[in-house]
This record gives structure tokens, sequence and C-alpha cells, in this order.
């Protein structure tokens, strides 16, 4: 039988892996009523506190503001440098604004920077009534979008989130939850230009004319303050109390954490980042295949070729524990053989990392290059081959 003895000084080492991992699974502390953190590949919950909570969520209504006009502009409706001439109803908006005149015209970009960096409620205004035509129908389609997303526990009144007593577009409560706020957070940062913005620190309005207004970010304690922090949106009024919606990203890993109802601004601070510290002590970001490498090959029939390589569209990340024996599973989804002609980047099958079972990321899979059909000559080649036994496709 084999022996060991463990000297004062291996103990020592022992006691201090022991206390590093005690520290690693500690949980955050967190004053606020209500807070959540996901991972952003896969939208995987790592802890919350009454993460369904309804509560007022103040400005951070202008994210989903600031998805609709983004989404919008993908879909060919204006441009940034589309012209937005503001209304009487944008103008009376109060709080944090640039200031916004009857009559005055204003490019798409400087509203939404104001929005995103100054969290400006008259530029969330304009941008709704140049979207839909007034801001009602604006707000009808946030909630149209919540429920797209699956935001259960999400409703707007506004686009700016300003006190519903004297700021409501259409009937009801203004409110939403941690694990909402999260999973729209998620949804925003699909668009680069949102990542862009909301990590901005510093922009301007009307440079160099009257009326210019140097807008510093509302988020800046968070986004100097905590290594790899990169946005998002900060929010208060009396019914909401402090409000954050935080991202940062460290080994390529990106976790967004939303704390509702803290007391002052530097709760929310440490609120953050306590949920933050949490996640990247305790878990890190896995990539399980990159982006264009081949996965799979399958057949294809009636095609000048007879295989093709399918490869990952994007890198497959999931998140995993970083103290922990299971280890992610592939299960990769493709047809057995597949139809000539083939465009190349053609999705035709999905790759799935499993983890206890559960689905923990996904990436398409797509054709490495385009196949042609085949002509009549080669066809009756195939047919002849087949006669002498030589299976062909």
């Amino acid at each position: 039988m084999l022996k060991f003895r463990i000297g004062p000084s291996c103990l020592l080492i022992w006691l201090m892996i022991l206390c590093v991992s005690g520290l690693a699974l500690a949980q955050p502390v967190v004053t606020a009523p209500s807070a959540i953190l996901i991972e952003a590949n896969g939208g995987q919950v790592l802890w919350e506190k009454n993460g369904d909570d309804r509560r007022h969520m103040a400005s951070i209504t202008k994210i989903m503001t600031m998805l609709l006009i983004l989404e919008a502009m993908e879909n060919g409706q204006f441009g940034l440098d589309d012209m937005v001439t503001v209304s009487e109803n944008a103008k009376r908006q109060g709080g944090s604004q640039i200031w916004l005149e009857v009559g005055e015209v204003m490019s798409v970009k400087d509203l939404l920077y104001s929005v995103a960096v100054g969290s400006a409620n008259d530029s969330a205004v304009a941008l709704a009534e140049f979207h839909s035509g007034s801001e009602a129908a604006f707000v009808e389609k946030m909630n149209a979008k919540a429920a797209e997303l699956g935001l259960t526990n999400t409703h707007f009144v506004n686009s700016n989130g300003l006190p519903e007593s004297s700021h409501r577009a259409i009937d009801g409560d203004h409110y939403s939850s941690a694990r909402d706020i999260a999973k729209l957070t998620v949804e925003a940062y699909k668009y680069p230009l949102f990542a862009e913005m909301v990590s901005t620190y510093e922009y301007t309005v009307r440079p160099g004319q009257k009326g210019e207004v140097v807008l510093y970010n509302y988020n800046k304690m968070f986004l100097r303050g905590y290594p790899g922090a990169d946005g998002v949106k900060t929010g208060m009024i009396e019914a909401a109390g402090y409000c954050l919606s935080g991202s940062a990203v460290r080994d390529g890993l990106r976790l967004i954490a939303a704390v509702l109802g803290a007391k002052s601004n530097n709760d929310r601070y440490r609120d953050m980042v306590s949920i933050l510290d949490y996640g990247y002590n305790n878990y890190k970001s896995l990539v399980l295949a990159n982006a264009k490498e081949q996965i799979a090959e399958i057949k294809v029939s009636h095609g000048r070729r007879e295989v093709l390589e399918l490869l990952a569209k994007q890198d497959l990340r999931v998140t995993v524990k970083k103290v922990g024996d299971e280890t992610p599973t592939l299960d990769v989804h493709v047809p057995e053989v597949v139809k000539a002609p083939i465009t190349e980047g053609e999705s035709l099958g999905v790759i799935y990392a499993k983890l206890g079972g559960e689905v923990v990321g996904e990436v398409e899979l797509v054709a490495a290059r385009g196949i042609e059909k085949a002509g009549l000559v080669l066809e009756i080649s195939r047919s002849f081959l087949q006669l002498l036994g030589i299976n062909k496709l």
C-alpha cells in the first residue's frame, strides 16, 4: 500500500488552494432587490436574485428604443444620416436632454448617440416619432418586440422611461424585470453600432454651433472603473431607484448583469461589480469550433462534385464552470445527401453543444463552396458506372 506524508509546506499550499476555491465559489453580495447575471453567448443564467420581479426600469427603457431604431436601419427604413424634425412633444420631455427645439432638424446618428451617451429623453421621443409617426405607435412596437423576444415581465408606456404619471404614450404600467433587461441587452448587442454607442464616453451634438452640448456617459463610473466594461445603460427615477444594465468582456466571455432598485449610484455600482466578479471568478468561455473550421462532409447528388465540406458559420462558444468535471459534447445534425445546385455559404446543418443533456450553444453549418448541377454527359456517365456496379451519385 502506498502512503503519502504531507509536510507543513504542502499543507499550507493545500489550505491556500481551498481558500482560493472558496472565494471563487462565493456568492455576490447584492443590496438591490432584484438582479441577474447571464452570459451573452447562449443566455445561460449564472446567478439571480428575484430575477422575474416586475419593477420600473427608468432610462434602461432606451435600450429597446435604440434596438428598434437599429433594426429599422438594418431593414433599410432609414439611415444614420437621415434628418429628423423635432416636434413639440419631443421638446417638452424634460429630465436628461439635449434641449431640442421645435422644428430643429438633427441626424438620426446624433439623436441615437445622445440617447446612448447622454440618456436624452427628448431625443428618444424624436426618434420614436420619426420611426413610427407617433410615440404611441412606436411604444406599441416596443411591446410587440418585447413579446417577440419572450420578455414576459415587460410593458412599456413611453419610449424613454420617464414617470408615466406625466409621460404616458399608451395606457398601462411601465415595468420590466432583471431577466428581461438582460435578455434585451443581449439582443441589442447583435448590432455592432449598439456596442459602439454604449461604450462611447463623450459625444458632442451641434459641434461649433449655437446650442452645442458635450455629453458624458452616465455610465462612466462603470465604464472606467471595471476591467472589461463596455456598456450599457443606467436609469434613475424615484419610482425605479438606481438601475443599471452592465456588460463586460474578458477572454472572449461577455457577461451581462442587470441591477434594479438600488438605493444609490454607489450601491448599484458595487452590486454590479460583485455580480460580475462572481461570474469571472467562476466561469470561462470555451471555443468548441472555430469559424470556417470544417466540421463535416456530406454527399451531393446531381452535382459537378460529389462531396461537400461543411464549415462552422462562426465560433461555437460555450460558457462553463472553471471548476468541474463536466465537458460539453458536440452533436452534429446534417443531411446524408443534398441535391445540387448548392450556393456557397448556404446553411445545411447545425452543430449543437450540450452540457448535461442541455443545449448551451449552437452554430449553423454552411457550404464551403458552391456546387453547380451536373451536365447531361456527366449524369449519363455516372448512370453507366452504376450499371457496372460502381456506386456513384
